[in-house]
């Protein structure tokens, strides 16, 4: 439920360099080209010029020229009309954008392609094959954004948007974004959406798909552009479709290189609250009422006991430990210099806080904690009518920022982003992951709920690159800042929170119940 405050961590960036796969570049530990545009064509050669490279015509092109500083494609009516060009911008994990518009949606599809082998469907050898999402009006009865594979040469549909979502209109411009990455070993997930760019983006993916098509798993592949019509042979096509700003960005998949989950200590009740200072961990154990130290890799001793129960840990601008209590119902501090405890702030208005559950610090010295009733003793005690999440600036003004309703919310872990520009909350009661804008004022807008249906979410903790890693009971739940999921980190025991430790930040460790468990990140 506490934020590492991470290690400078700093790479260089290689250009990309002809068909090498940015995955493979990375996994070998050479250079880190993820998390960066890697291909971006925006189409600005005159009028009536080709295609530049590396684009290449894979099949069923009569037009394929560019027009107005956009590229213009049709296809040759036949049996199954459609046109593709293909360029080896190979990567397997990837988010892939471009901008289109059609002439006449009623009869036009357009697909953009990744992990491609360049094929054109069976009529090539090899067959075509990749993963695909598609957008269309009319062609199939199959309005608005859907997930397909081409595998040996056949198109099949794997996912499509609800009906709400409609189909483009004629001559208006769309914005597309596809996700796609390996989410397990034998298994890849794709997510998509699409806008019209006067528009502003939609939060939330329109289609989402897991496929475990064994023949596209753990393939880096290139990109292609498809150009679909209803209108067969031997009757003339005569709408284009105009694509635009194709833009390649190979994915820092957090997944890559996870070591499976080691034991480091057991034998605990219920652990909690780990954070990463000094060289060493602390973690709780809740009803212990102990703080243990652990200096890697196994050397565990008490650093507190009584602890006041404490659960969540942080340290504030001046080094000074800051606990969230359950036993004392406050936020404690421990001067780090004379090791003396006392009371930061223990009531709202006046009235004693519930249990106070989880906290993090944004740089200034601004404080988010969470306060549900998870500690109360009993239910008699409670003052508040509220579960909550409560801020406190600098000078020491309290507010409640959010206020949770008793049966129905219960606001655990937070975390603020590096930057601070970030607010993540998990709601263990509704199973769900919220994230707020943060001002500089340090008021919180634009809520929006990043994910659902979660596990009993407990704890987090945000890596270098901002993903968001959720213990549940089942492991960690790990999600892109915007709530896209890259899958689950299974631990043995049910997940209560985790940080970021060891000299280089590449070790989460996780409190896990009875035990204590770190994962090793490889690359």
């Amino acid at each position: 439920m506490r934020a590492l405050l991470f290690l400078a961590w700093t790479s260089s960036f290689l250009a990309w360099a002809g068909s090498a796969s940015a995955e493979a570049i990375f996994a070998n530990g050479f250079e880190r080209t993820c998390g960066q545009v890697s291909f971006i064509d925006s189409f600005n050669q005159a009028d009536g010029s080709p295609w530049p490279a590396p684009w290449t015509s894979a099949g069923g092109v009569t037009t394929a020229d560019i027009q107005g500083g956009r590229a213009r494609l049709r296809p040759v009516p036949s049996s199954y009309t459609l046109a593709r060009k293909w360029a080896p911008i190979t990567t397997r994990d990837v988010e892939a954008r471009l901008r289109f518009s059609m002439e006449q949606p009623a009869t036009q599809g357009v697909a953009l392609l990744v992990r491609h082998n360049g094929g054109f469907l069976n009529q090539t050898v090899p067959a075509g094959q990749g993963y695909g999402v598609f957008i269309e009006g009319g062609l199939r009865g199959l309005p608005g954004i859907g997930i397909w594979k081409e595998e040996n040469g056949v198109e099949i549909p794997l996912a499509h948007s609800p009906p709400a979502v409609p189909g483009p209109s004629a001559n208006v411009s769309y914005r597309v974004r596809f996700r796609t990455h390996q989410l397990t070993p034998t298994s890849t997930l794709m997510q998509a959406k699409y806008w019209p760019e006067a528009n502003v983006e939609p939060e939330g993916w329109e289609v989402i798909f897991t496929d475990g098509t064994p023949v596209l798993q753990n393939l880096s592949g290139g990109i292609g552009v498809d150009s679909a019509s209803s209108i067969l042979s031997p009757n003339p096509v005569s709408g284009h479709t105009f694509v635009d700003d194709i833009e390649i960005e190979p994915l820092c998949n957090p997944m890559l290189g996870l070591s499976s989950a080691q034991l480091v200590a057991e034998g605990f009740q219920f652990t909690e609250g780990p954070l990463w200072r000094d060289g060493h961990l602390l973690f709780t154990d809740i009803p212990m009422n102990t703080i243990y130290r652990l200096d890697p890799p196994s050397a565990l001793a008490v650093f507190r006991q009584p602890s006041d129960q404490a659960n969540g840990l942080a340290v504030d601008t001046g080094g000074n430990l800051l606990s969230a209590e359950h036993a004392s119902r406050r936020i404690g501090i421990t001067n780090t210099v004379s090791g003396v405890r006392s009371t930061l702030v223990d009531r709202y208005l006046g009235l004693r806080f519930n249990s106070p559950n989880d906290l993090d610090m944004r740089a200034d010295g601004m404080l988010y904690f969470t306060d549900p009733s998870y500690g109360l003793s009993n239910p008699a005690l409670r003052e508040l009518n509220f579960n909550g999440l409560f801020r406190r600036q600098p000078d020491g003004t309290l507010s409640v920022v959010w206020e949770g309703v008793v049966g129905s919310n219960q606001p655990n872990g937070v975390n603020l982003s590096v930057a601070g520009d970030l607010l993540f909350v998990t709601d263990t009661q509704q199973g769900s992951l919220r994230r707020w804008r943060v001002g500089a004022d340090g008021a919180l807008s634009n809520l929006r709920i990043l994910a659902t249906g979660l596990n009993t979410p407990d704890g987090m903790c945000l890596d270098r690159d901002g993903n968001v890693y959720v213990t549940v009971t089942s492991g960690v739940e790990v999600f892109s800042p915007n709530g896209a999921r890259w899958g689950l980190l299974p631990i043995p025991r049910a997940a209560s929170n985790c940080a970021f430790g060891d000299s280089d930040g590449r070790t989460i460790y996780v409190t896990a119940r009875q035990g204590l468990y770190r994962v090793r990140q490889q690359n």
